[in-house]
Formats: C-alpha cells, sequence, structure tokens
C-alpha cells in the first residue's frame, strides 16, 4: 500500500498543508518543534484510526479553531483508497472513514519501550494486535472490565461472595490474550534478532513473555483457574486480582544481561528499532499488505555504520517510509523526496534556502 497524497487543516501547529508523498521515501526536514512529528501523526491517525500520542484527540485541534481534518488519497490492494478524519472540538464523536491499514512507527519514547514500565511493553502488544485482530481488541476491553468488577469486589466486604463468578471470564478472555501474546512474540523474535544482529553485530538480543502473576507457561483453564487459587490468600490481603495478563512484562536482554538494568541508551534505540521494524514483517504476513514505516527522529545518537544499517533495512523496494530529521544526512543514494517543514508550514526543500 501505499498513501499519494495527504491534506492537513488545523491539525497541531499546522493550519493547512498539502504533501505529495514518495511512495518509497520521504524525508521531512526541520528543526525541532516544527511540525513534523504532527505530520508523521495524522499519517498514522488516518491509517489506524487512532492517535498514538493522546486518547483525547481533542488535544490535536490547533488553538483557537473549531475542529481538525484530515484527508489521504492512496492504493490499498492495488485500488485506489481514500481515508479522512475528522475532529470536531464540541461535538460528541469524531468521524473515520476508510480502512484500517497497517502502520509501523518508531517515535522517540520508544527508546524506553525496553527500560520502561511494564504497561508500555503491554501497550506495544496490544496496539500492534489491537489493531487487525478484533477478537483481542474485544476481549482485552472484555477482561480489563471483569478485572475492574472483581477488584471491587475484593475491595468491599459486601461483594466478597461474588469473586469466584468472575473467574471463568477472567479465564475465557485471559487465556486468549496469552495466546495471541505468546505466538507473536513467538513470531517477532527471530525477526528481531535478524535486524538486531544486523545494526548491532556482536550483540545477541533475547526477549520472552513474562506470565502475569505466575512463573509458569499457561496454556489451559484448568492451569489458569488453578494459578488464581494459589494465589487468593494473597489476594485478599491485597485486594486485587494478581494473576493475569494485566501484569505481564517482556523480559529483554542484550548478550544475556537485562536491559533494564544494563543497557545504554544507544543499545536501548537499536533494541526498540529491531523490534519495531519486527513488526513490519509480523504485519505484512498477518495482513497480506506492506505497511508503511514511520520514522521519527530516528538516527540521532546512533553512529554512523547503525544508521547505514537501518537505511538499508527500510529501504526495501516497494516500501513507502517517510522519515523525519533535523538535516538531509545519509540519505542521499536513496533519492528521497525531501520537504521541509518550519513553523507548521510545509513546502519543498531548496538546498540554497535550506542548507543541510
Amino acid at each position: 500500500m501505499s498513501l499519494e497524497s495527504l491534506s492537513l487543516t488545523h491539525f497541531r501547529n499546522i493550519s493547512q498543508a498539502q504533501l505529495a508523498l514518495s511512495p518509497h521515501l520521504t524525508l521531512l526536514v526541520g528543526a525541532n518543534g516544527q511540525g513534523k512529528t504532527n505530520i508523521l501523526e495524522s499519517v498514522y491517525l488516518l491509517l489506524q484510526g487512532r492517535d498514538f500520542r493522546t486518547t483525547t484527540e481533542r488535544e490535536a485541534i490547533q488553538q483557537g479553531a473549531e475542529f481538525a481534518a484530515l484527508d489521504g488519497v492512496g492504493e490499498l490492494l492495488g485500488r485506489s483508497q481514500r481515508w479522512q478524519h475528522r475532529i470536531p472540538m464540541h461535538a460528541s464523536r469524531r468521524v473515520h472513514t476508510g480502512p484500517i491499514a497497517p502502520v509501523v512507527l518508531f517515535a522517540p519514547d520508544d527508546v524506553y519501550l525496553a527500560k520502561g514500565s511494564p504497561e508500555r511493553r503491554r501497550r506495544f502488544l496490544d496496539l500492534l494486535l489491537g489493531a487487525h485482530d478484533a477478537r483481542y481488541a474485544r476481549s482485552l476491553r472484555a477482561y480489563h472490565r471483569t478485572v475492574l468488577q472483581r477488584n471491587r469486589a475484593l475491595k468491599e466486604a459486601a461483594f466478597h461472595q461474588v469473586v469466584e463468578d468472575f473467574t471463568p471470564l477472567l479465564v475465557r478472555d485471559g487465556l486468549y490474550l496469552w495466546s495471541r501474546r505468546r505466538e507473536t512474540l513467538d513470531s517477532l523474535r527471530p525477526r528481531a534478532q535478524a535486524i538486531h544482529a544486523q545494526i548491532a553485530p556482536g550483540e545477541e538480543l533475547a526477549f520472552h513473555l513474562d506470565y502475569g502473576g505466575t512463573p509458569h507457561d499457561i496454556r489451559d483453564e484448568v492451569r489458569y483457574s488453578a494459578e488464581i487459587e494459589r494465589r487468593r490468600p494473597e489476594e485478599r490481603q491485597r485486594l486485587a486480582t494478581l494473576v493475569g495478563p494485566h501484569r505481564d512484562d517482556i523480559v529483554m536482554t542484550i548478550n544475556g544481561l537485562d536491559t533494564q538494568r544494563y543497557a545504554s541508551q544507544g543499545q536501548l534505540r537499536t533494541l526498540a528499532l529491531s523490534l519495531k521494524l519486527a513488526t513490519y514483517e509480523w504485519l505484512h504476513q498477518e495482513t497480506g499488505i506492506r505497511p508503511v514505516i514511520l520514522l521519527d527522529d530516528v538516527l540521532s545518537e546512533l553512529d554512523e555504520r547503525r544508521r547505514q544499517a537501518i537505511l538499508k533495512t527500510v529501504a526495501e523496494p516497494g516500501q513507502q517510509t517517510i522519515v523525519t530529521d533535523t538535516e538531509p544526512r545519509s540519505y542521499q543514494e536513496l533519492e528521497p523526496h525531501i520537504l521541509s517543514v518550519r513553523a507548521g508550514e510545509v513546502g519543498p526543500w531548496n538546498s540554497l534556502k535550506n542548507p543541510g
């Protein structure tokens, strides 16, 4: 697939912009804070139907405006396609038209994927799976509702007698979440390891799912129910549900060392990139569609060798990639379409007016 053109109105700091995008590589160049990330956000929102930067979309409406509007034209599975997204300031609901299309995004905060909270790593899996597996999205919503209700029952004496009633619901939805998370990580692992080996030779990446609240690999209802029962006394003391996917984590190591404790900033960036780029192949296999790749400030803090390895990875024929950077460095051999972004205005790059 590819997004051929993009129009933004009153989105973040961009009053009005129309962009023609390359089917191969588009480079958005400008100083920090000029609006480059806002453009990537708009592409993600159009193709995924949700925002990766905020859960309150009204925050994306330009200050003083009554609405934000995004429009895109492109190709999906050999057919022309249009996408629209409208965010009203006062109406109760936003409007989105167009199919959900796969996107791989690397944003600066992803550097902390391997070192941040377990919630960040769970969110990585939930965003990846939820957009393209309707049952996963439904199970995730239902599971979290059940956990909230069960926690309330644990905390209020009047409801203690119904705690047991929530176990079948937890097991039903929790097993599916665990199954899909495990399968996905097993699929991503060899891909991420191969990419990581190209970017960082001599550094061996490994990761696995750490099941929430249990040391066991749970694959059936009997084991799941038994684990809940085993921790029931502790739950009564802590007044919370202690077993299940809501407590999952992804344990990551480089050369056998836990990244939470030992990884350098460069290693964290390389690991996050490897994992995110591995989702490209996973999404291609799951959907039959080549995802659009969005890379935000991806080359900063990397040496030249790692930069070239990453650029080679995203320069596959027929692959659409949009990259932001403060200068048009290291990209010349890829013949990118370069756009200048300055104070919310987007225009063609001019090497004389915009030295880089």
